[in-house]
């Protein structure tokens, strides 16, 4: 059975990579949470997307120029949905906190302008073992750099590399350093591609799917897994398969 990865937490209708989205993901029946981990300036992970502020708060500016007592003073926007709590940018830890008890998969996606080493890796790596979720992790990145440093720090840590586009040639890197899984933009992909990646053993976990159609196509060609902002129209597909 293909698996049901919420993109963000169920972002189509909650504050993406919030608490809130998170757990609403899980009750619905989410079989795993998708999010976005960086580092603050003073060296906290934390969930969040976007380089920077702009978007989905009241402030301005590089996440990476604050230091988390400034994250935490400021509210995600939750626009069309006041009646929310207030939420607030989470820090890994308090994720770990909340999904040790669930069986959830996470995929956590390590965002970086680029690939150089800014202690991302290592600090992600060194809270899933303290929690003990190494075998409900995945780790992804769009930039190779990161992906083979994680594969180094610990081999044996699930890992997916984040494509746009899906070639052959991108296939068979992925497969070249290390990794278990590719995540393709579901766009780039055909059947040639998807019987192409599982010659190399690779899996496929493609973003982001939430079509009820497209969601169905995705189900019947059988990847791995769909990240989706809604969880819950994949979940009543997945339901109805089960029958």
């Amino acid at each position: 059975m293909t698996l049901n990865l919420a993109h963000r937490g169920f972002s189509g209708k909650y504050p993406e990579n919030t608490m809130i989205a998170f757990q609403k993901a899980f009750e619905v029946g989410a079989d795993g949470i998708e999010l976005d981990a960086q580092l603050t300036n003073d060296g906290t992970v934390v969930i969040f997307h976007d380089d920077t502020l702009e978007r989905l708060t009241s402030s301005k500016g590089q996440l990476t120029n604050y230091t988390l007592e400034e994250l935490k003073s400021l509210s995600i926007n939750s626009k069309g949905q006041e009646e929310l709590a207030e939420q607030k940018i989470p820090t890994l830890k308090e994720y770990f906190e909340w999904v040790q008890d669930k069986n959830l998969l996470t995929n956590i996606e390590l965002k970086t302008v680029n690939g150089n080493d800014i202690g991302l890796e290592k600090k992600v790596l060194k809270m899933i073992e303290e929690y003990g979720l190494e075998n409900q992790v995945i780790i992804s990145s769009f930039h190779k750099e990161n992906m083979i440093r994680v594969k180094k720090l610990n081999a044996t840590i699930q890992t997916g590399l984040l494509i746009s586009k899906c070639t052959k040639q991108i296939i068979l890197k992925a497969k070249e350093i290390g990794m278990n899984y590719i995540h393709p933009n579901a766009l780039a992909l055909n059947e040639e591609l998807i019987e192409y990646a599982d010659n190399y053993d690779l899996k496929i976990n493609a973003w982001t799917i939430n079509e009820k159609l497209d969601l169905e196509k995705a189900v019947k060609v059988g990847i791995n897994a769909i990240i989706t902002d809604f969880p819950d129209r994949l979940k009543k597909i997945q339901d109805k398969l089960s029958v």
